[in-house]
């Protein structure tokens, strides 16, 4: 993508996972939930349409765009279920409805050499507990979602707040901290989550390589503040902030 007078825009949708992943947030939601709270759910997903994205990404690895394609067309011709998860509920969705005929698998995922994330915590639990507890009893707590206060439009909206996005990587901020001396614990996970990143941001722009463009990133609320960094730093593009549309359609 070379440069031009008008920028291409991306959305960068910050969700929470309704099902279980290894990520520090997360809301476990049944089935039973999300037939409940369908309302909620299209209130988010008219918000998207208005967006008028053309191209749809989501956090699947690259190398499962192939199978991520093949579940939206069996739901396009009406013979695949949507899971419990942003991906179908938010995305197939909105992808299906404005007629797209594909979707995108943006996220990467290999190891290089890194210690994981529960890792650097164990570490930090015995050998460095101020900011151990400092993760867990303070930013944790203040980055919780509660999913029985409030619609799924809301919790959406509310990943998507500036206030939220800063605390946020703030937390990870935090987690670089973590190591004594020359034993670098916390920053040992945090360049492959820098790495991931900037991964993401590369095949993003892969597929947004016409100024008309408009592209919208379903992603795990945590990832907002650098893939959008890596997008604005870039000079390309214009980052459109989802709450633009979100609360135009409050509660």
């Amino acid at each position: 993508m070379g440069r031009s007078s008008k920028k291409s825009k991306v959305m960068v949708l910050g969700t929470f996972h309704m099902r279980y992943t290894p990520d520090l947030k997360r809301i476990d939601i049944d089935e039973s939930i999300v037939q409940q709270r369908q309302k909620e759910i299209r209130k988010v997903v008219e918000s998207l349409k208005e967006y008028n994205p053309t191209k749809i990404a989501f956090e699947i690895v690259k190398e499962d765009n192939d199978s991520l394609n093949k579940e939206f067309q069996q739901y396009l011709d009406g013979t695949f279920k949507l899971g419990v998860n942003e991906i179908h509920q938010f995305g197939f969705q909105t992808a299906a409805e404005l007629n797209h005929r594909q979707v995108y698998a943006i996220d990467w995922m290999d190891t290089v050499g890194n210690m994981g994330l529960g890792q650097v915590l164990d570490w930090a639990k015995e050998e460095q507990p101020d900011m151990y507890n400092l993760i867990h009893e303070y930013y944790r707590p203040k980055l919780q979602l509660d999913i029985k206060g409030n619609s799924i439009h809301e919790l959406v909206r509310e990943c998507n707040s500036e206030s939220r996005i800063k605390l946020d990587h703030e937390m990870y901020m935090a987690i670089a901290r973590i190591g004594k001396g020359i034993e670098y614990i916390g920053m040992d996970w945090l360049r492959w989550w820098y790495q991931r990143n900037l991964t993401i941001y590369k095949n993003l722009a892969e597929i947004t390589n016409a100024s008309c463009d408009r592209t919208l990133l379903i992603i795990g609320a945590a990832h907002v503040h650098l893939v959008s960094q890596f997008l604005v730093e870039s000079g390309l593009f214009e980052v459109i902030s989802p709450n633009e549309y979100l609360n135009k359609s409050k509660g």
